[in-house]
């Protein structure tokens, strides 16, 4: 019975009381038998890139990216209410469709990817690219998920704080938190087998080895591991795959960026990737105080410094007057890109200044190609004998300017806690304050009594 209601719970968690009634009445999304459905490469592929359509139309649309936003500290959130005001004030709680209807979809490309590692034996010419793909999905879906309902890596001293339920077998059942360390060392486990599996042609929308390489850098600079990032981060680099775009209006445009190792692809009545981007951030149509993301006036004085060209290019004081506003996708549609050269440049540069001397150059080439493309010169470069500090200092400052609006900032305050014990929020939070991991749905404890939920209290 427990189970019946842990699944039904699951997924009206994004429905409606009608739609409801009728869940316990037809099999879980994905739940394909062998004979209904997946009998060859084909159908496999196919479960797949729906896999990847409902990963792009409901988490990484931009629904994660601002959730990730209002925990930070860029956004003036004078003005949020409803569940943006109880993400903000990072007193999150059981309720809270927006959240918790995330919740519920993140997990949906882990189990297609279970699933089709349960029928990979039907997979024939394409099965190492499918397998790969399937692990790939995988290891996203867990990592989304530790990132936002987790203490950050770090936390405790062998990381055995909980996590998140480990999710690996085509079941939906109820299950307990698995701690931190088992969910982190579970996705490396997955990437480094996409990276085995997947063949190394970039197409947008679909995963390279590059990709799982990028996560993989991501995943351990998270960790404040910075060997392993520095590798990964330098192997992408060292592909020549990619490089930085000529404009920066080129990271969200439709076919211009040569910088998106992972994303999706608009698709003219098909895909239409970061709708809620759009609905979010953009500032030049349709704008509203509430449920917009308008940018602190500190935040906004450092990022228009004079000379920089994002400052023009992502910004504007006049646009809506009385708010400083984000211009980055104020486009009607763009491809939407997940992980990139530029972060994974910020990496290894930070990776190799923290790594010694043997990287510290690579890591001054890496900041100063950075300042030299946001400054039109090298006239804010460091110098070439520049101190490990000043790289590190240099290259978290860049990073929070490159990725603005992009959802990297609650982590990098969480991961320079977790590094140094530093707090660097603006906001005046601790790096481990119990806020910045959001509350689960009642769904879990529902189905679960012994489900430990997360502290709550927020972060004063």
């Amino acid at each position: 019975m427990k189970k019946a209601i842990y699944i039904a719970l699951l997924g009206c968690a994004v429905m409606t009381a009608t739609s409801c009634n009728k869940f316990l009445d037809r099999k879980p999304e994905g739940a394909l038998t062998e004979e209904e459905a997946i009998k060859n490469d084909a159908d496999l592929q196919a479960l797949l890139n729906g896999s990847y359509s409902d990963y792009s139309n409901k988490v990484q649309n931009g629904k994660y990216t601002w959730i990730e936003d209002l925990l930070g500290d860029q956004a003036n959130g004078s003005l949020y209410t409803g569940d943006d005001g109880e993400i903000f004030k990072r007193k999150t709680s059981i309720f809270g469709d927006y959240k918790n209807g995330m919740y519920t979809d993140l997990y949906r490309p882990a189990y297609v990817g279970n699933n089709v590692l349960a029928n990979i034996e039907k997979a024939t010419t394409s099965r190492n690219s499918i397998e790969g793909q399937a692990y790939f999905l995988r290891a996203l879906s867990h990592f989304d998920a530790v990132r936002m309902w987790a203490q950050p890596w770090g936390f405790t001293a062998d990381n055995s704080h909980p996590g998140i339920v480990l999710r690996l077998q085509t079941a939906i059942t109820p299950g307990e938190r698995n701690t931190v360390k088992e969910v982190y060392e579970s996705i490396i486990a997955d990437l480094k087998k996409a990276d085995d599996l997947l063949g190394d042609q970039v197409t947008l929308g679909s995963p390279s080895k590059w990709a799982a390489k990028a996560y993989l850098a991501r995943v351990y600079f998270l960790q404040n591991d910075f060997a392993n990032a520095f590798t990964y981060a330098d192997q992408v680099i060292k592909s020549n795959k990619f490089q930085y775009d000529a404009s920066y209006a080129n990271r969200f445009s439709i076919g211009l960026s040569k910088e998106i190792i992972f994303g999706f692809k608009f698709i003219d009545n098909n895909l239409y990737p970061g709708s809620e981007l759009r609905n979010r951030y953009r500032s030049d149509v349709g704008f509203s105080a509430q449920g917009r993301f308008h940018i602190t006036d500190i935040f906004y004085t450092a990022a228009t410094t004079a000379g920089d060209v994002r400052g023009t290019a992502w910004y504007s004081k006049t646009l809506v007057p009385g708010y400083n506003v984000l211009t980055k996708y104020n486009k009607n549609n763009f491809d939407m890109p997940l992980i990139g050269f530029t972060e994974i440049k910020l990496i290894r540069a930070e990776a190799g200044a923290e790594t010694g001397a043997a990287n510290l150059a690579t890591a001054i080439t890496d900041i100063n190609e950075i300042l030299t493309r946001a400054y039109g010169g090298t006239s804010k470069n460091l110098a070439t004998n520049a101190v490990v500090a000043t790289v590190i200092s240099t290259t978290r400052r860049e990073r929070e300017l490159e990725l603005i609006g992009e959802g990297n900032r609650i982590q990098e305050i969480k991961r320079i806690g977790a590094r140094s014990g530093t707090n660097v929020d603006r906001r005046g939070g601790r790096w481990n304050c119990p806020g910045l991991a959001l509350q689960f749905p009642i769904s879990e404890q529902a189905a679960n009594a012994s489900f430990k939920m997360n502290t709550e209290g927020g972060c004063d």
